[in-house]
């Protein structure tokens, strides 16, 4: 099948016609409604095998709404690709200038650290005229985007109580940020997010007229990224954040892991007859797949990064540098078997969760007459000898 014919069967697929957007009668919106959602690089790549000069100015017209980096992205290199096929890239219109509704000052940002499921609270407040405040919270997962959106008015008062309150219930510390930052954080979460009833852009005409900022996490100015010999001695001793109570509950749930536990109670259960030795050097070899799968090197750098700011603004500025190691080393060598602190997290999290399956399996099997090898070596090891007469 010619590339050609791919597109068309590709745009069809998602409720496009080939045809009509060779001729520039397609829907604008249909196609700006396909690149806000999971099929927007499929799209894309069917886009650049229409060679026509109204595929060309659709794409252009559509890039100035985009927000997502790597779809703006995809739209470049569709266009490209449309060039290299003789369809010249239209001019793209100037960008008018700004005008946002409130200034700096009306609006703040406050972030948390990232807890133990990948999820934080961004909040954005702008002052009122009458002297209360719109707040705009967000509850923001890394990397799956907004799980939730809530609005209101409130007073300054009520909204200091809610921090403390949150602070002493949950342990998450809402710190203050750029709110350009927050805002960022929230029209990248928007985007990401599977459902879209959580409409962040539509709450967000509230807030301001500006265009987002691209997406990033806040930086401190009371730390910057360790490197050379420094970040490695941090990183080798990086077990140390677990001392830190946002890093206390960074465990592995009971769901992410369960697959890795069955693997284990597997090893125990094998009818072969393994050395003590054998066992654990099999259980060390899922322990450590365990951590390379359920810490990914790039999700798990922006995480610590993340809550490094939260770490330096709240005063601890060497837990923040020692986060901000490990993360600068998964983004050039992710090799986070390896790391301390993600090993320990998953040898104490997965560790304990597995010595409580295999205490309840214990006391379920307690009288049972079928026992696996594991028990039968643990049985006879603790009957006494027999002696001759």
């Amino acid at each position: 099948m010619s590339p050609r014919a791919d597109a068309t069967a590709t745009l069809a697929r998602l409720g496009l016609d080939a045809a009509a957007l060779a001729a520039g009668t397609a829907s604008t919106e249909q196609v700006r409604a396909l690149l806000a959602g999971p099929e927007a690089m499929a799209l894309l790549d069917a886009l650049g095998d229409v060679a026509a000069p109204a595929v060309a100015a659709l794409l252009v017209a559509v890039e100035a709404a985009v927000t997502d980096r790597a779809v703006r992205k995809g739209i470049r290199r569709a266009l490209y690709r449309l060039s290299q096929r003789g369809v010249p890239t239209p001019e793209r219109p100037p960008t008018p200038a700004a005008a946002p509704r409130p200034i700096a000052g009306d609006i703040e940002g406050y972030v948390t650290a990232f807890d133990g499921r990948g999820e934080r609270l961004l909040w954005l407040v702008r002052a009122l005229p009458s002297g209360g405040a719109l707040l705009v919270a967000g509850s923001a997962n890394e990397p799956g985007g907004l799980r939730d959106l809530r609005t209101g008015e409130s007073s300054r008062k009520q909204l200091k109580a809610g921090r403390q309150q949150l602070a002493k219930e949950t342990g998450l510390r809402l710190v203050e940020a750029d709110w350009r930052v927050v805002d960022a954080l929230l029209v990248e979460a928007h985007h990401r997010a599977a459902a879209r009833e959580r409409d962040y852009l539509r709450v967000r005409t509230r807030l301001t007229d500006a265009p987002p900022a691209e997406p990033g996490e806040p930086v401190s100015s009371r730390t910057s990224v360790p490197t050379g010999a420094e970040r490695d001695a941090l990183v080798a001793s990086s077990a140390e954040l677990l001392g830190e109570p946002e890093l206390r509950v960074w465990w592995p749930s009971p769901e992410a892991a369960a697959p890795f536990l069955a693997e284990m109670a597997e090893v125990r259960d094998s009818p072969i007859v393994l050395a003590p030795v054998q066992q654990e050097e099999r259980l060390e070899a899922i322990l450590r797949r365990a951590t390379r799968e359920l810490f990914p090197p790039d999700v798990t750098a922006r995480r610590l990064e993340g809550t490094a700011y939260v770490l330096a603004e709240t005063g601890r500025v060497p837990a923040a540098r020692q986060a901000l190691a490990v993360a600068a080393v998964l983004r050039t060598a992710p090799a986070v078997q390896d790391v301390p602190l993600l090993a320990a997290l998953v040898r104490q999290g997965v560790g304990a969760l597995f010595v409580g399956q295999e205490q309840r399996r214990s006391e379920e099997r307690q009288g049972s007459l079928v026992m696996t090898p594991e028990e039968l070596r643990a049985r006879s090891s603790s009957r006494p000898g027999r002696t001759r007469g």
